[in-house]
């Protein structure tokens, strides 16, 4: 044998083994001797070796490993194995034994090899190792991978993917509150011609170890994309597939650009695509896998955690990353104990905290689904729904299962329902309602089901009385709560007898979405608990205290609420009506600044101050306190009451009682405080300025603002009157033509002519209207000091006149322009242009949004969308942009130019935040927006007779279909 030696390949001599004690040249093993010591150069191998490595000869196998011992080894286990050795003959010198790893073998094909090594004293080298390699089985888990199935896959993956030897199989996944199939897995099959079928098992390994798993990843997530693709040309039901990506795939390949250029070839919605990447993956803790998974989140790609709780660093993968879903690991379900329960449990109560959705596989009985569905978890997953089987075969088991395909309009709501659901020893329901009052039971737990049998009631009889008006007496009442909870967005509580029983139920409106309701309720019979057998005259106390009070209301500090028992008039709180409103502060601050009177609210907000009140009744010696304070009832007049207030139970849980009741009162202006003229001409005019719905406006001499009413400002949708103080209409760029306004204000300040009705164009937040304006001077001492104005807005008019019918300009959805308004305002532009030379720029934006949208959502959805991409359009074009809606989801923007760059600027900018809606009211959808841009002076237009505004939109429009 030979070594190279020196610094070339070429240089070579002869190792003369006479120099290693004991060593025969034809040992029966694979051998090599190495240095003992850094770098651990490699001094001989044999040829068994070298054949092992798949190596011609020794200087080959030297090039292969640069010539050190440890580069035999695979790089992923290289360092490990180095640190095992190393520490291992820190405890004994003499050697080590039995250190196991993938070898790195000159073709790539898998090998595992068992490593022993003793040390030596040479003259020639000093301290050496005789190193002996035993090659074994892959230690995985219940997997032996034959050496022959190995070289086979790796040789023949492009032929197996080409000729479709690998197939993706599906597996369903199930929505547990209905038993829809709301999913399915994409998983990677290899059947091969002469070996049959390859469990995922021989083949996936093989494949990450080579580092070749990406061209499987890629051909599963190309088949999946043609097939959805497919389905949806030819008018199929389809639903959203996971698919697996391996930590190698982020080495391999830019992930992102691979996930979504995929997706762009077949057109299909990213929410359709879930991207599924185990536990092992993330605890890498690496920065560009970090990153991919943040972009494709925010590009409106769902990230799932599958084998959630398989590793050892769960809850720091939850910590450091942000994922949509987690796949709780079927071991969980394999020992199905009452520990193995507790810890599912747990887990999905906690990924609901965090606003996680939860999947658990491995599902196998029908005591498996049960559990599942009892404590919430959202899907299920596992070979009792069905096993993976090509796409066809999965599709006829869902048939033959009798099972629907979720419509992907309800994803989310039946999301959000899942999220309700939670462990709780009470009572517990969720219903979807039709806002036509037809309703039916999700999900209810054992406590719910056990009081309603207590009751004497079936959960069909509580559908049918609570979807039949005259059925049952508490109909009207429930959907009064109901309506009442939707307004609130909070919680309500209401009462009822049934049968000599008193009910307390709370009930809260989760979300309303495609004419649907999801409402949960939770109910106690107080007849029947502990606190109303303590109680014992519960309806007498009440009755009485209804007959002296107006308003009876329980404070809970603990709970944080106020429960507004009993309320006669509808002055005091929560909407007038009975109820639980939460937050006692925000409360008491609302109702003091709608109902009491201005001078007396400090002193109420100091008497139901919820630090003191408490201790401030405690040492009352009447065990209550009581305040008088003024308050404005339904007709706006302000009457004086008295509120008492004293503690039901004290303790670490206190709880109050308050009452109001009317009495009588001094007059509103004590004796001897008249105003003066003075103050009142400044309480008028700040009266003036705060509540007057006309427009008014006031400059000085140089035409700059110095005030406007409250209406003026809410009109151009200014939070302060420091906006516009110091700036002229120039400065604020809202008209049309400037020049004809700053002309007639000239009039006005140096002549002292009074202007009126003249009518104009103002851009007022991206809309353009037509308005009419008077203005007259200010005199000081005989001299012009300013001018003050107002205006009207003639649309506003027009519709008041034509009985609120919508203006023929304005789109009734957006409230932007219509096409016939676009095209009034375009040639108002092109006439400042021609007449003045003030430059323009024409935008158009065109969204072409998945056609699926069309067809998953009803047309109240499509609304919604289009009006959050019409705020989108107002809040970033400017205050001195014309906005319309020329048909669909095509807009048009007009603005004045400085510079074609800064036009092309807005509209990228604009395009590009179009595209980041990734979901309307919680669903998904998928948004692409092509644009065009027109300038008034680009040569294009003036080289042409026709430089009309039909030319100049139809050239937009050409370029927006060329860029398409």
């Amino acid at each position: 044998m030979t070594e190279p030696t020196g610094s070339t390949e070429s240089e070579k001599h002869t190792i003369d083994l006479r120099q290693f004690p004991g060593v025969m040249e034809n040992l029966p093993c694979c051998f090599y001797i190495a240095e003992g010591k850094e770098p651990y150069r490699l001094l001989y191998a044999n040829e068994q070796m070298v054949r092992l490595l798949d190596c011609r000869d020794l200087e080959d196998l030297y090039r292969h490993t640069e010539g050190r011992a440890f580069h035999f080894i695979a790089m992923d286990d290289r360092a490990r194995i180095k640190q095992d050795i190393l520490h291992e003959l820190a405890k004994t010198p003499e050697g080590f034994n039995h250190a196991r790893g993938h070898l790195f073998t000159r073709t790539s094909r898998i090998r595992y090899a068992d490593v022993s090594g003793r040390r030596v004293q040479t003259e020639a080298y000093g301290p050496v190792y005789y190193c002996t390699i035993q090659e074994i089985d892959i230690p995985r888990p219940g997997v032996v991978v034959d050496r022959d199935i190995r070289d086979r896959v790796i040789a023949h993956l492009d032929e197996a993917i080409e000729k479709h030897w690998i197939q993706v199989y599906y597996q369903p996944v199930i929505r547990t509150m209905t038993g829809e199939l709301c999913g399915m897995e994409a998983l990677a099959r290899w059947v091969d011609p002469q070996i049959g079928f390859l469990s995922p098992g021989s083949f996936i390994p093989v494949l990450e170890q080579v580092r070749l798993i990406h061209r499987l990843d890629a051909f599963v997530l190309e088949e999946v994309c043609r097939t959805l693709r497919q389905r949806l040309d030819e008018n199929l039901p389809i639903t959203p597939v996971s698919f697996n990506l391996s930590r190698y795939d982020f080495d391999m390949m830019d992930v992102f650009a691979f996930i979504e250029n995929t997706r762009k070839k077949y057109a299909v919605p990213r929410d359709f695509l879930h991207v599924e990447i185990t536990e092992s993956v993330l605890a890498q803790d690496s920065r560009v896998i970090q990153q991919a998974l943040t972009h494709l989140r925010q590009e409106g790609y769902e990230i799932w955690l599958d084998d959630f709780g398989s590793g050892y660093s769960s809850l720091n993968i939850l910590k450091d990353y942000t994922v949509d879903l987690i796949k709780l690991d079927m071991g969980f379900l394999r020992s199905f104990t009452e520990k193995s329960r507790s810890i599912i449990s747990s887990v999905i109560g906690m990924a609901k905290d965090l606003g996680i959705k939860t999947l658990v596989e491995g599902v196998e009985t029908q005591e498996h689904a049960d559990f599942l569905a009892a404590i919430g978890c959202g899907r299920q997953q596992g070979f009792f729904y069905g096993k993976p089987r090509p796409l066809a075969g999965t599709l006829a088991h869902i048939r033959e299962e009798r099972r629907g395909i979720e419509q992907r309009k309800w994803c989310h709501y039946y999301d959000v329902a899942s999220m309700v659901i939670r462990q709780t020893d009470r009572t517990s329901a969720l219903f979807d309602a039709l806002e036509n009052g037809r309703l039916r039971f999700l999900y209810t737990n054992r406590a719910y089901r056990e009081q309603l049998q207590a009751l004497g009631y079936r959960l069909q009889d509580v559908e049918e009385n609570l979807s039949i008006k005259g059925k049952s007496e508490v109909y009207d009442l429930f959907w009064e709560v109901v309506n009442r909870s939707r307004q609130s967005h909070k919680e309500e509580a209401f009462y009822y007898i049934d049968s000599g029983n008193y009910i307390n139920a709370r009930l809260r409106v989760v979300y309303a979405m495609n004419r649907h309701l999801l409402i949960h309720i939770e109910f106690q019979n107080i007849s029947k608990s502990i606190e109303g057998l303590q109680q014992g005259k519960l309806d007498d106390n009440l009755r009485y205290l209804y007959s002296i009070f107006e308003n009876v209301c329980i404070v809970d500090f603990q709970q944080d609420t106020i429960d507004l028992l009993y309320v006669q008039g509808g002055m005091m709180g929560n909407g007038g009506k009975p109820g639980v409103t939460h937050d006692i502060r925000k409360a008491l601050q609302e109702v003091a600044q709608e109902f009491v009177y201005e001078e007396d609210r400090a002193r109420y907000l100091a008497f139901c101050d919820p630090e003191t009140v408490v201790e401030r009744i405690r040492k009352s010696p009447y065990g209550r306190i009581s305040c008088r304070f003024r308050v404005r009832d339904r007709q706006g007049k302000y009457e004086w009451r008295e509120c008492i207030a004293i503690l039901l139970s004290s303790g670490t849980h206190p709880l109050m009682l308050t009452a109001t009741w009317v009495v009588e009162a001094p007059t509103l202006l004590p004796e001897g405080t008249a105003a003066t003229s003075k103050d009142f001409a400044a309480l008028l005019w700040q009266s003036f300025q705060r509540n007057t719905r006309f427009r008014y406006f006031w400059k000085d001499k140089e035409r700059r603002f110095l005030g406007a009413t409250k209406s003026f400002l809410k009109y151009y949708g200014f939070q302060s009157v420091d906006e516009i103080v110091g700036k002229t209409d120039e400065d604020m760029n809202w008209h049309v033509d400037n020049n004809a306004y700053r002309l007639d204000e000239l009039d006005v300040l140096h002549k002292g002519k009074t202007i009126e009705n003249v009518v104009g164009e103002c851009i007022v937040q991206g809309e353009l209207h037509h308005i009419t304006c008077y203005k007259w001077p200010l005199y000081q001492n005989g001299e012009i000091i300013g001018l003050m104005g107002v205006f009207f807005d003639a649309d506003a008019m027009y519709r008041d006149l034509h009985q609120k019918l919508p203006s023929p300009f304005e789109d009734t959805i957006t409230g932007l322009h219509n096409r016939q308004g676009f095209l009034g305002d375009l040639t108002r532009y092109q006439e400042a242009y021609t007449m003045d030379k003030q430059d323009y720029a024409l935008i158009l934006l065109e969204s072409r949004f998945d056609e699926h949208i069309q067809d998953s959502y009803d047309s109240s959805f499509l609304r919604v969308l289009v009006r959050e991409e019409a705020g989108i359009l107002r809040r970033h074009t400017g205050k001195d942009a014309a906005i319309s809606r020329i048909q669909n989801a095509t807009f048009a923007i007009l603005r004045r130019e400085t510079s074609h760059k800064e036009s092309e600027e807005l509209a990228r900018e604009l395009q590009y935040r179009l595209q980041a809606i990734h979901e309307v009211a919680g669903n998904p959808v998928t948004i692409t927006y092509g644009y065009s841009v027109v300038h008034s002076d680009e040569p294009a237009i003036h080289h042409l007779s026709d430089t009309s505004i039909s030319h100049i939109y139809r050239l937009a429009m050409e370029r927006l279909r060329h860029k398409s």
